[in-house]
């Protein structure tokens, strides 16, 4: 935890340091009149941070170390300092900028006469640096004073899973725990030892990944203590060996050779008999052994191994680099040996198993059955449910809390266990106060310290970005884009080389992905995961250290406020309660607060509202409270980078809000706005404008329905200054054609969904922006419809000589009848939409030559004739195909060596179709095909008989408004 801590208070110094670097190379006259006081602030904050990453090299992040408090509360002071001394130079740099911006004569001898207002603003901020300068200097004495230094580094040590060191590791003790009422563990443990008993010779590598707490040491042990493991001719069977975080590879190999020694009839042959031949030879005496260097002890131990059959088990490999220097010593000595490790990572997994020979199993969360088994098996000593009817209800919830996690549920179950008066009263109370129960009941410290282990392995740059996670309630699902320009809003991302701050941020999400430190929830048709929730008891812990940190405070819906400080710096409301929230105000403050949630289901806006001036990230999304008039407050939250109002009954957006200099992203998706201010042409700084309301018509999200009347009618001048777009969407044109010209000075433009009338005077300037779209677009959609909101003729995109030939998404809504000669050019799409395009049969042909396809919807009305073939040897590269209620179709026949690598077919259909859909046969990769909207049984009944041959076995699923239906 150690490092955590240290992380979090050097990234708060670090960020002001560069924000006061800045400031000093200015030159206007009030930075020169606070010049040394700015300047001292950076000298002593820089001293810090140095001492900071003293301090970072030392703390190691193994279970069961300490901060000295001493350190602990200077660490939150400095940190405190930096927070203030930030909201200073940003309040201060605000006003400044202000004044500088008034240029008139009037306004100038105006601002003469009114001069000792603006005096005393410097004279406040003057006041207000003497004072972050005099805490600075007596942090610093304080440090001396009080003997604040760097431990001693910590010695790095094997912890083998039969060692003797002072503490039991965590994961043993959970390991203990569970074996004794082992749950739905039996079917994978078979699975896996018949594996590692096949015949083939060459050594084999299993790797079991998944989330701290879901008992991969525990598959592993029953694995290789199987009878059948057991009582087959391994020559040389490791015991378990725990690897740490920071793995010392030297100490491991020690520690192997040591045990080697001292047990020389450790091996066992065929029948469970002990071979007392297999011993160490006499020539590899470990004499000096401390001495020797790593690639010797490798070196030996590969000697060792190099004639005999051995069976590994190495514990929780964190890095892939771990994996490459231990590899070394198990030589592939083709007589069916076998390597077992553990890992909560994904990518490190699939390194360890690269070869064909290796295998990766994911362990799964125990199912709701299996964890009432688990639950009431430790607290009853039966798996049949509670004696007690009272306690189903609160016994759910509780599992509901676990989410699957067998060390959770043992842990909690222990809990009730221990507790004499089993009573619905009782378990609720453990059950609403879980946050602190990890905090001080031992029997759950076992639980915090694995899952701790995790958030303890995050890099530096990612320990604030999952940290942030903790404002979401439990149970939220957290969508992939809003989160990633949350942390960028917050200033927790910065920019590398080749990489926007977009692509950095994105990589984070998806290294907890990988980490499994999160729950993919929404994974879309590439792989690629959308939305994901964080374990509920993960949050506990993440809160808990959140709240530690002062990094968030919270009001939570079981009526508890979990304030840490005085001063608020991010502040999550999960309750439904007014009355619950005004109570926030009464022992802190929340003019300081950088981040505000507000929980949708919040009975009215709270009255401290427009006292949070120095927000970064405003998340109002779903508020059903929010009304327009609460909204005139923001225009004087000068700090604001991120707002969100999707989903609310917000009408009209404040006649002000141009004033938002700093705003990156406004989302207004499934709102009633229709228009923006005037003053909107002042928000220089905006890279994501975000409108429009999309239906989501299966539970994938691969289908979706755009409302045309959602759309954001775009006036000229609104866009010309915003020269940092990079998304904007959906917005609609009618009769201001110049819009076009604007959108093809956008420069860094990416992402573009725009709306039109498709009247003679648009035409031209459409045409021209087609011709002239930055090269940096690259996903583009158009709907063009005619003065009734039907779709529009799209027959001039013919014309078009310079199309834009980089795009990876492209989707058109209106009438084609057949495809310009420049849409097979399009090399680099790999998401194609139609929709009312009328096309014919030569079409397909056109479209399944486009190399890099890899997604093809074909909506409503795309598609004219009655017959839809997919001839063979097209769409090679196809894994999604949609087939939306095309009216006309009759036929659907998938010819041999088309659509290779299909593995999702989505289908809708008005009627039956005469001739219905053959073919399946010849997709060798599908492993799915989802009907919705209107399911016709008597179709999807025909499918389902007809796949029951097919060698993937594909699931046949109905998805009608997100109810699924799976048919055998």
């Amino acid at each position: 935890m150690e490092g955590a801590i240290v992380s979090l208070t050097e990234g708060a110094v670090q960020g002001l340091l560069c924000k006061l670097g800045g400031l000093l190379a200015q030159e206007s006259w009030p930075v020169q009149r606070l010049h040394g006081e700015v300047q001292y602030i950076k000298d002593e904050l820089e001293s810090m941070n140095a001492f900071l990453q003293s301090l970072a090299s030392c703390f190691t992040s193994e279970p069961g170390g300490h901060v000295d408090d001493q350190v602990r509360v200077w660490m939150k002071q400095v940190r405190e300092i930096a927070y203030d001394a930030e909201d200073c130079i940003d309040d201060f740099v605000r006003g400044d900028a202000m004044a500088s911006s008034l240029r008139s004569r009037f306004v100038r001898s105006l601002l003469a006469s009114l001069g000792p207002a603006g005096g005393r603003r410097h004279r406040h901020v003057a006041v207000q640096l003497q004072e972050l300068k005099a805490r600075a200097r007596d942090a610093g004495e304080r440090r001396s004073r009080y003997g604040v230094l760097p431990p001693p580094a910590p010695r790095t040590a094997l912890r083998p899973g039969s060692g003797s060191g002072s503490q039991l590791d965590p994961r043993l003790h959970a390991l203990f725990r569970e074996e004794a009422q082992l749950v739905g563990i039996d079917g994978p443990r078979d699975e896996l030892v018949g594996w590692v008993m096949d015949e083939e010779a060459r050594l084999r590598v299993l790797a079991i990944v998944g989330f701290g707490g879901l008992g991969k040491t525990t598959l592993a042990r029953m694995v290789s203590g199987s009878p059948q493991v057991k009582g087959a001719d391994f020559q040389y069977c490791s015991p378990l060996l725990i690897l740490s975080q920071t793995l010392n590879v030297r100490a491991l190999f020690q520690h192997m050779l040591r045990e080697l020694n001292q047990r020389p009839r450790l091996g066992l042959v065929a029948g469970g008999q002990h071979d007392d031949s297999i011993a160490m030879d006499d020539n590899t005496g470990l004499h000096g052994m401390e001495s020797w260097e790593t690639a010797l002890l490798a070196e030996k131990l590969r000697r060792y191994l190099q004639d005999k059959r051995y069976i590994v088990i190495l514990d929780d490999i964190w890095t892939s680099s771990a994996w490459e220097n231990i590899k070394c010593a198990f030589p592939d000595n083709e007589k069916g040996s076998r390597i077992i490790i553990t890992t909560r990572n994904e990518d490190v997994a699939n390194i360890c198993c690269c070869h064909s020979q290796d295998r990766v199993y994911k362990i799964q969360r125990l199912s709701e059955m299996a964890s009432q088994e688990l639950f009431f098996k430790r607290i009853f000593g039966f798996a049949n449910g509670t004696p007690n009817n009272e306690l189903e209800e609160v016994s759910n919830a509780i599992l509901k809390k676990c989410g699957g996690l067998p060390l959770a549920i043992v842990s909690i179950g222990s809990l009730l266990a221990s507790k004499p008066n089993r009573t619905k009263q009782e378990w609720q109370k453990v059950c609403d106060n879980l946050g602190s129960e990890l905090e001080t009941n031992p029997t759950l410290e076992g639980t915090k310290q694995v899952l701790t282990l995790s958030y303890n392995d995050l890099p530096y740059h990612l320990k604030a970005c999952f940290l942030y996670l903790s404002i979401f309630p439990e149970n939220h699902v957290i969508k992939r884009g809003p989160v990633v320009r949350m942390w960028i809003a917050e200033g927790f991302i910065t920019q590398k080389h080749g990489l926007s701050m977009e692509e950095v941020a994105e990589r984070y999400f998806d290294e907890f992905v990988t980490r499994r430190m999160v729950h993919p929830m929404k994974i879309d048709w590439s792989g690629k995961v959308r939305s994901c929730r964080v374990h509920d008891i993960m949050v506990e812990v993440i809160m808990s250290k959140s709240l530690e940190e002062n990094f968030a405070s919270y009001l939570c819906d079981n009526g508890s406020t979990l304030v840490s400080h005085d001063k608020i710096r991010r502040l999550s409301i999960q309750s439904s309660s007014s009355h619950a929230v005004q109570r926030t105000c009464a022992n802190a403050s929340v003019a300081h607060v950088r981040t505000f949630r507000m929980s949708p289901s919040l009975e009215e806006t709270p009255s401290f509202f427009a006292q949070l001036r120095l927000l970064r990230v405003l998340d109002m999304q779903g508020s059903s409270c929010l009304s327009n008039k609460d909204l005139d407050c923001i225009c004087k939250f000068f700090q604001l980078k991120y707002l969100s109002l999707r989903n609310t009954s917000i009408s009209k957006l404040p006649r002000l809000i141009g004033r938002l200099n700093h705003l990156e992203t406004l989302d207004i998706r499934e709102t009633l706005v229709k228009k923006l201010p005037s003053s909107a042409r002042n928000l220089i700084c905006l890279k994501h404008l975000l409108v429009g309301h999309k239906v989501q018509l299966t539970r994938t999200g691969s289908v979706k329905f755009f409302r045309v009347q959602s759309g954001l009618e775009m006036t000229p001048g609104v866009l010309r200054k915003m020269a940092s777009l990079q998304s904007v969407g959906h917005i609609e044109i009618k009769r201001h054609p110049s819009v076009f010209q604007e959108i093809s000075l956008l420069r860094n433009l990416r992402k573009l969904n725009v709306l039109f009338r498709g009247v003679e005077v648009n035409w031209k300037p459409f045409l021209e922006l087609l011709r002239k779209l930055p090269s940096s677009v690259r996903s583009l959609s158009i709907h063009i419809f005619d003065g009734e909101g039907n779709s529009s003729s799209m027959e001039m995109l013919s014309s078009v000589e310079s199309p834009p030939l980089l795009l990876t998404s492209f989707s058109l809504t209106g009438k084609l009848e057949r495809l310009p000669r420049w849409v097979a050019s399009l090399r680099n799409v790999s998401t194609l939409t139609l929709r009312d395009s009328g096309l014919r049969a030569d079409a397909i042909d056109v479209l399944g030559d486009l190399p890099n396809l890899l997604c093809l919807k074909l909506y409503h009305k795309s598609y004219a004739d009655s017959c839809l073939v997919f001839p063979r040897g097209k769409f090679g590269r196809v894994k999604l195909l949609i087939i939306d209620n095309l009216e006309n179709i009759d036929k659907v026949h998938f010819e041999g060596g088309s659509v290779p690598h299909l593995e999702r077919l989505t289908l809708s259909f008005l009627r039956e179709p005469e001739e219905g859909i053959s073919g399946f046969e010849n997709l060798l990769r599908l492993r799915e095909i989802e009907f919705f909207g209107n399911i016709i049984l008597s179709l999807v009944n025909k499918v389902a008989s007809c796949v029951k041959t097919h060698p993937n076995c594909p699931r046949v699923i109905g998805d009608k408004w997100n109810i699924v239906t799976e048919y055998a």
